[in-house]
């Protein structure tokens, strides 16, 4: 028995060794001079996918030095003329001498430098989750800017851009270096001006440095935002009762910690408003007062309710739906519906009617394509993806219940680990979810297919919620 229990201990190490030597892995070191813009990285990416059509993808603001194999021999590559543009990045290959396509290795390294401009009492048009931003005290670099090198599947429409990590990364040109912060999505922040950071679990990798303190509760954190402890034990406890919410639908509970940011957005913004984004555990936001978050009754205002409910959803509908022409339905209308639904949970009774009833008025003067005729993504725009995408679905509910929806949700998600989401898909999984193919068929016709949709959807919201 002895030699069963020894051999079966063997085999569970040799697996949990060969799956954790399956994980692409990125490490190297990031020195950031905060006032310069100046960001140079040196990378190491091992185990890549097995990709045919590739890029590899980095910011449009960088300059390659290099790209080398294992064997530290320079490769040579495409892409730095008449080059290949994805979103924030611009893409490369592989060649041999002759400048043909090669394969993509399992391994590579790259070093490359690049600067960005730095905000101190000015401001850009425009600031998105996109942006390497750097204003008087952070910097912030999302896994969508592509800071790091991110792999594409050209023909699957796929980014692979969670990895493990083992990064140093290194700070210059704060104003007071005691007070100095560096955190790596998926590791706790430091309070350093040069540190490592390792994880051990795939994340998407999002930096933010600089001049910040943090607070620290029960492993989750808050950081770059002037709140007491008290504060934060209240906030962490309200979004324990969203997470539950979201995880009772979803059939998938949160495991990690939370961590909270605050940032300075670089473009001028209505005072008041307020935006958010996800890199699941993080969740960014920027025009929200922490301290004034959790009211007297030790709860969240329904608005924050809702706020929180749908970044928290991207924990759910994330990276693993960014891709294919329908990819913003995917990625926005679920967060947003599953909002509704949490709403519906924990807000007054009152509240959800009158958001769904405001975003109706929205749509009035404006004419939008049904989702069988979308050839482009971004055809489907803000108002589209938060407005009326997540009233179809909200429609949807209505009409089969939102124990059936649910489950379409939790099918849909284990599809979207295989490919990229289509209509087909949402059809294959109501009809699972026990939705009769004649039912779901005649809803389709009449809020998802038809020239009248749009219409259709606001009749049927306005005459349900209505006073």
């Amino acid at each position: 028995m002895k030699y069963l229990v020894g051999y079966l201990l063997f085999v569970l190490i040799t697996l949990n060794s060969f799956n954790a030597k399956g994980q692409t892995h990125l490490s190297g070191q990031v020195a950031i001079n905060l006032n310069t813009g100046l960001i140079a990285c040196d990378f190491k990416l091992i185990n890549l996918p097995n990709v045919e059509n590739y890029k590899v993808l980095l910011n449009k603001g960088f300059n390659i030095k290099h790209f080398k194999n294992e064997d530290n021999t320079t490769l040579h590559y495409n892409g730095y003329y008449a080059p290949f543009v994805q979103g924030e990045a611009l893409g490369y290959h592989f060649s041999d001498s002759k400048r043909n396509k090669i394969d993509l290795p399992r391994a590579f390294e790259v070093s490359y430098v690049g600067a960005f401009p730095k905000y101190e009492n000015e401001y850009n048009v425009f600031d998105f989750k996109g942006l390497i931003a750097i204003n008087n005290q952070t910097l912030r670099a999302t896994e969508q800017t592509k800071w790091y090198p991110v792999i594409y599947d050209v023909d699957a429409d796929k980014l692979f851009n969670s990895y493990t990590y083992d990064i140093e990364v290194s700070i210059i040109g704060t104003t007071n270096t005691d007070s100095t912060s560096i955190f790596i999505n998926g590791s706790a922040p430091k309070k350093e001006t040069k540190s490592r950071f390792v994880s051990k679990k795939q994340v998407p990798l999002f930096l933010f440095a600089g001049n910040y303190s943090f607070i620290d509760n029960n492993g989750d954190y808050i950081l770059n935002a002037d709140v007491t402890s008290q504060n934060a034990e209240l906030i962490f406890n309200n979004i324990e009762i969203i997470k539950a919410s979201l995880s009772e639908k979803l059939k998938q509970k949160f495991t990690d910690n939370i961590y909270l940011l605050n940032h300075k957005a670089v473009n001028k913004r209505r005072a008041g408003s307020s935006w958010g984004f996800n890199v699941y555990p993080s969740f960014a936001f920027t025009g929200l007062n922490f301290n004034t978050l959790v009211k007297e009754n030790k709860r969240f205002d329904d608005n924050n309710i809702r706020y929180f409910a749908h970044e928290f959803a991207h924990n759910y509908f994330s990276t693993n739906v960014n891709s294919g022409k329908l990819k913003w339905f995917w990625l926005e209308s679920f967060p947003e519906y599953l909002s509704f639904s949490v709403a519906s949970d924990l807000c007054d009774k009152e509240y959800l009617p009158k958001v769904l009833l405001f975003k109706t008025k929205r749509l009035s003067d404006k004419n939008f394509k049904p989702l069988t005729e979308i050839v482009d993504k971004d055809e489907i725009d803000d108002l589209y993806r938060y407005s009326l995408g997540p009233l179809i679905l909200q429609c949807f509910q209505d009409t089969f219940s939102k124990e059936k929806t649910n489950k379409i949700m939790v099918s849909l998600l284990k599809k979207a680990n295989r490919k990229s989401l289509t209509l087909k898909d949402f059809k294959e999984a109501a009809i699972e979810s026990g939705i009769k193919k004649s039912d779901f068929e005649s809803f389709n016709e009449k809020y998802i297919s038809s020239k009248n949709f749009k219409s259709n959807v606001i009749d049927f919201i306005t005459k349900k919620y209505s006073p």
